[in-house]
């Protein structure tokens, strides 16, 4: 893959972000880390030990019960949530071009919050957990793909 001089790298999971800027040519990837934060969510028992609610239905003795709110779900979306809006500040700025490796199902939370202007500077989006790798194996990787 060619990743232009200057792109941006996020490599993001819902607990961890690394994020990268190519120094090298668009065929020898040379990435810096920018910055680096991770996300300690607490297991759901212990955000939240209440039991999903119930409801009774006036007319008969039916009842239903309420799905209950995934709360460690919700803190990795906030986590990708500020992850991408860095990213933005970042590529929009220096209108560089921006690549995202990231699992599926947070590729899904984080297009939910990608500006237009950040939209249209995203090169690639590729579906694979590198947030906890190092920078030689996300340029191996980039420069195989």
């Amino acid at each position: 893959m060619l990743v232009e001089n200057g792109s941006f790298i996020l490599a993001l999971n819902g607990a961890r972000m690394a994020l990268y800027q190519n120094l090298g040519k668009a065929l020898h990837v040379d990435l810096e880390l920018l910055e680096q934060d991770q996300n300690l969510v607490p297991e759901m028992a212990e955000l939240g030990r209440d039991r999903p609610g119930r409801t009774f239905y006036s007319k008969s003795s039916k009842r239903s019960g309420y799905e209950a709110t995934d709360l460690q779900s919700q803190e990795e979306e906030r986590f990708i949530k500020q992850s991408i809006s860095r990213l933005e500040e970042l590529a929009v700025k220096a209108q560089k071009p921006a690549i995202i490796l990231a699992p599926p199902e947070a590729l899904g939370f984080a297009r939910k919050y990608y500006s237009p202007a950040l939209r249209k500077l995203i090169d690639e989006e590729i579906y694979r957990d590198y947030a906890t790798k190092p920078a030689s194996e996300i340029s191996a990787f980039l420069a195989e793909y």
